[in-house]
């Protein structure tokens, strides 16, 4: 056998034999096989001595017709009427997923997990949030106007307290929908305004004062049961002093409500 062969059955035995146990418990009609070894004879029975009818290579896929008692060998259809068997090391068995089963579970989500979008219900939003600034906390209220059903004007102020001292976030955000009607809506935002920072004496990441603030990111709006909107919000945040520039990420969960 040459080393080809080799490497490939024992590619396949590795690769069978963490779904042994789950293919041997399906129902062998619902199992498809996929060749795992560069050539693999078909026999007429479950077993080495039986003839030899065709051989089949790898990554051609066949039904599963039956299993052999003791599991070692598969019986596969090879087309014109004719069947044989394979052993069960050389091929790779898997279940063809039924698209009406997916769609079934994604309904039972939308009825129990997911409420309907709630972007329409109203022309304002308020949204209070908690999250980290880097290694440190941060805590945002928005109060944001819809101007049309894919646009959101948002002012939004934050604090950020830690080992650093204290540094205050106001802008206003242009956040853009890809449509109100989903119960999961993600979004883009980008923004403008001022960061106030008030160092702790001992460390200084940059002098006190005002500073001008950019940020860009998105996020997900998730509509639950309720009148609840779950919010997820990432930016990336950058602060200009007149001697450098300071940039982190601000990753922030809370909830919106619209009125």
């Amino acid at each position: 056998m040459s080393a080809m062969r080799v490497t490939s059955a024992v590619l396949a035995i590795l690769l069978a034999a963490t779904a042994c146990a789950r293919a041997a418990s399906a129902d062998p009609g619902a199992i498809q096989l996929r060749v795992m070894a560069t050539s693999v004879p078909v026999r007429a029975g479950p077993g080495g001595s039986y003839r030899e009818l065709a051989r089949v290579g790898m990554g051609q896929v066949f039904e599963a017709l039956d299993r052999s008692p003791g599991g070692a060998w598969y019986r596969i259809r090879l087309g014109r009427g004719l069947a044989g068997w394979v052993l069960a090391e050389l091929v790779w068995p898997f279940e063809i997923v039924d698209e009406g089963t997916l769609a079934n579970a994604s309904s039972w989500i939308g009825r129990h997990l997911l409420g309907r979008s709630r972007l329409e219900d109203g022309r304002f939003a308020l949204s209070v949030g908690a999250g980290a600034l880097g290694a440190e906390g941060l805590f945002v209220v928005r109060l944001g106007i819809r101007p049309s059903s894919h646009w959101l004007v948002e002012l939004s102020g934050s604090q950020s307290a830690g080992r650093l001292g204290s540094l205050l976030l106001y802008e206003v955000e242009l956040l853009v929908t890809l449509g109100p009607w989903r119960p999961i809506v993600p979004f883009a935002a980008v923004g403008g305004g001022g960061a106030t920072a008030l160092p702790h004496r001992e460390v200084e990441l940059f002098r006190a004062g005002t500073h001008p603030l950019v940020s860009a990111g998105g996020g997900m709006l998730v509509a639950l049961p309720g009148a609840i909107t779950l919010r997820i919000d990432a930016r990336q945040m950058a602060v200009f002093t007149p001697d450098d520039a300071w940039s982190m990420l601000a990753v922030t969960g809370g909830l919106m409500l619209t009125f």
